[in-house]
């Protein structure tokens, strides 16, 4: 549905919308029992579909494209979807060779908006900007440090996965022309993240055996217990959970929804919680946590976006640095498990440190760190370098990258790239600021407050894992940014009205 933003006073006119509106609010897919619905057909499809599991993931992202064929802002929730499970899935091709799934949906949508944009423009809004000019400088640097310091092979590997990100961040905001357009998008992936919570809960207390329906055969490990739900490893889902159960408590805290939606979204963060829990990682529990604390902070939204990146950086530092991270509160893994990940961690961190003051500028480039960080054992504490070899009888040197994107960006690409790393994030949360500001839509106030929330989730768990290089949920996040602030300052972004917007243009006429 479509309106403009200027009513017509001829009655006739103010009565065919407000059919329209209340058309749309009767559909059952936009009702609560229609996202209930949604979410235990796509369960029991899951679990008794007579297809393999990824098959069934790939009908769903193939139906969602189709859509697209007619409303553009299908075929991105199609690409979304595909990224948040089939994350490195590839695709044999009849002419001899494969392609990424991700690469594959990317040139398709680009199809797809090259024949529409060809009648009605490009608008990225005017939040692109600030986000793509220091993407394109990190994209810049990380391709001069790895010619100098990989080979062109890893720089083309590299900058294939780059691209990737930059085509999401453009892509996203040119396929969302209206307040409709992102709320297809928030629906289909909250409804796709309650599934894959609802799954892993399942997964958990083995009901209906979804022990073993997995994506990849023997994703659950009876040693560890940690489930993936619909995801290619539970570290991914550890990864999406606390960013994707932010968002949808901000849209939850927006005014105007009605009962039975505040119970449904309230009822899928608590489930998405759970499952989180059972992934068993410590660092995405505290990195909802960090989440949960900055709300208020976002809420006033008098904040200095640089000051609360480095106070949230430096919280995780400490807590590192004191030993917190040690304790035991998961259930599913052994205390001696997590010690070991913990004194990896420290070993990977001060070697990483090493390396990166020794290289500053253009670092060693991408893939080089397992290689280069066995020459830098005497940099690292050797009594930490005897408890590893006495209690776990092996090296993490050599073996491992840094479990830290900060310190992964600046190993890799050098000082510079870790500037603009940290450019970009407050790049994405200035534009999340000004559409939280500007908007006069309630949905994209509290979409824009679970955003920001949900980035500073994302930098809890960069902190302790190689998020960027495991799936690219920091460049959809970016898309994001740029999309909701493009509606947010667009003067027709009251296109969609609720009822009482409704109420008030008619009133005004």
């Amino acid at each position: 549905m479509e309106t403009t933003a200027q009513f017509n006073p001829d009655d006739s006119s103010i009565k065919a919308t407000k059919s329209r509106v209340v058309a749309k609010k009767r559909g059952l897919f936009n009702q609560p029992i229609g996202f209930v619905l949604a979410i235990l057909g796509l369960v029991m499809l899951w679990r008794f579909s007579p297809v393999s599991l990824v098959t069934v993931v790939l009908l769903a992202v193939a139906v969602l494209f189709l859509f697209g064929l007619k409303r553009p802002a299908w075929a991105m929730a199609a690409l979304l979807v595909s990224e948040l499970t089939l994350t490195s899935y590839m695709v044999n091709t009849p002419f001899g060779f494969t392609i990424s799934l991700r690469l594959l949906l990317l040139v398709l949508t680009g199809l797809l908006l090259w024949h529409s944009l060809a009648q009605k423009g490009v608008t990225l809004g005017p939040g692109a900007r600030r986000v793509l000019i220091p993407v394109l400088i990190f994209v810049g640097l990380s391709i001069v440090a790895n010619l100098v310091g990989s080979g062109f092979s890893e720089t083309f590997r590299n900058l294939r996965n780059f691209t990737v990100g930059v085509l999401i961040i453009v892509f996203l905001p040119l396929m969302v022309r209206n307040l409709e357009d992102l709320r297809i998008l928030c629906l289909v992936v909250f409804i796709g993240m309650t599934v894959s919570s609802v799954i892993a809960i399942m997964q958990h207390y083995q009901i209906l055996g979804m022990g073993e329906a997995t994506l990849i055969p023997g994703a659950i490990t009876a040693e560890e217990g940690r489930v993936p739900g619909i995801s290619e490893a539970a570290l991914y889902l550890s990864f999406t959970l606390p960013v994707a159960a932010l968002v949808l408590l901000g849209t939850l805290l927006t005014k105007g929804n009605n009962t039975g939606t505040k119970w449904l979204l309230g009822g899928s963060f608590l489930l998405m919680g759970l499952a989180l829990y059972f992934t068993y990682t410590r660092s995405a529990l505290l990195a909802l946590g960090f989440g949960l604390l900055a709300l208020p902070l976002f809420l006033k939204t008098r904040i200095k976006w640089s000051t609360t990146i480095v106070a949230f950086l430096l919280i995780i530092l400490l807590i590192e640095m004191t030993g917190v991270m040690e304790s035991q509160f998961l259930g599913g893994r052994g205390q001696a498990e997590q010690e070991a990940s913990t004194y990896e961690r420290k070993v990977l961190w001060q070697a990483g440190m090493a390396i990166a003051l020794d290289n500053p500028i253009l670092g060693i480039g991408t893939g080089q760190f397992r290689a280069v960080s066995s020459q830098y054992a005497s940099s690292v504490d050797p009594e930490l370098m005897r408890i590893q070899e006495t209690y776990w009888e092996y090296r993490t040197l050599g073996g491992q990258e840094p479990h830290n994107d900060f310190l992964m960006v600046w190993v890799s690409y050098g000082t510079p790239a870790l500037v603009v790393y940290l450019w970009i994030l407050i790049a994405v949360l200035q534009n999340l600021y000004h559409a939280y500001r500007k908007s006069n839509q309630r949905f994209i106030k509290g979409l824009s407050i679970g955003l920001a929330t949900g980035l500073i989730a994302y930098i809890g768990n960069a902190f302790f894992h190689n998020c960027i290089a495991a799936m690219p949920l920091f460049w959809i996040l970016a898309g994001f940014s740029v999309a909701t602030v493009k509606l947010a300052l667009t003067r027709n972004n009251t296109s969609h009205l609720d009822n009482r917007g409704l109420k008030h243009q008619v009133s005004r006429t």
